[in-house]
């Protein structure tokens, strides 16, 4: 059966019962309803997609939901769950992120829920790797990247200096400047 016959027999012109269903109860309990082999499904699943931008649909509908998966497990757990990871989601799901995580700041909350770890791989293996995870590396993301610096750069901050090491550190100063320093009697000086 062609792709275009499995579209004319399972989803032509019930492309929005199909996504209300899809919405509802998900991906699994909607091709038992309709009685379709996996084989066919991906066919109207990436029809419904393409054509009819179901997972946006699904997105908007469920916003606070995914930026909140988002932002505990990351891109990719979006993508499993949303069963987009072949190359050919790539577009769609730049679009969906732009969504998720810049307009509903889903990537700042992302960062400070797990600044332990993105601190941790930016000392390991570079800035450049934190933003690929991120998926921030290209240049629309910019002013967004500079954020998740500022983010990372203060959580770096806090863990290297504490209250007790900045005192350490002024006392440790003052020492030494007053090793340094010229010791003049004040009779001397012209003062009295």
């Amino acid at each position: 059966m062609s792709k275009k016959s499995v579209v004319k027999k399972y989803a032509q012109g019930r492309e929005n019962i199909l996504i209300e269903a899809y919405i509802e109860h998900g991906p699994s309990k909607l091709q038992q309803e309709i009685d379709i082999s996996p084989k066919h499904w991906l066919v109207v699943f990436d029809y419904l997609v393409f054509e009819h931008n179901l997972l946006y649909k699904c997105i908007i509908s469920n916003t606070q939901f995914f930026v909140d998966e988002y932002v505990r497990h990351g891109s990719s757990h979006i993508r499993e769950m949303l069963n987009i990871v072949n190359k050919k989601y790539d577009l769609i799901w730049n679009f969906l992120f732009d969504f998720i995580a810049i307009s509903n700041d889903g990537l700042y909350y992302h960062v400070l829920h797990h600044r332990d770890r993105y601190m941790l791989a930016l000392k390991a293996r570079g800035s450049d790797f934190v933003r690929k995870v991120l998926g921030v590396w290209k240049p629309k993301y910019e002013e967004n990247w500079s954020k998740v610096l500022d983010i990372l750069l203060n959580a770096v901050c806090e863990s290297i200096f504490s209250e007790q090491t900045f005192e350490h550190g002024l006392n440790s100063f003052c020492r030494l400047m007053n090793g340094v320093r010229e010791h003049r009697p004040i009779f001397k000086s012209g003062i009295i």
